[in-house]
């Protein structure tokens, strides 16, 4: 019987790996959200041949969003869980569970 301590999912959750930024699916989220931001009121401003100073405060408002969601994920270091009736792991996921002794 095995007695040491043993967690749900440890394969996928233990690893303690980095990984490039241009791997993360955060990133790349938060500059397709950019992106689809910033492709229409581009758009508009190309049309009217003039960038107004509403345009410009979107478009930093905008970028500064998708900086805030990068700079979170490259500084993160606790692991986060959903909601049991959400997809992605559960806090039970990372419980630690104790197998009795003899």
């Amino acid at each position: 019987m095995n007695t040491s301590n043993q967690q749900p999912n440890q394969s996928i959750f233990s690893e303690n790996t980095a990984k490039t930024i241009f791997t993360s699916r955060t990133f790349w989220g938060a500059i397709l959200s950019a992106v689809a931001a910033l492709v229409p009121l581009g758009v508009d401003s190309l049309k009217a041949h003039k960038i107004t100073i509403e345009d410009a405060g979107q478009a930093v408002l905008i970028l500064c969003g998708v900086g805030t969601a990068i700079i979170g994920r490259v500084e993160a270091k606790d692991r986060v869980y959903t909601p049991s009736f959400l997809p992605g792991p559960n806090k039970s996921d990372f419980e630690t569970q104790v197998s009795p002794t003899k």
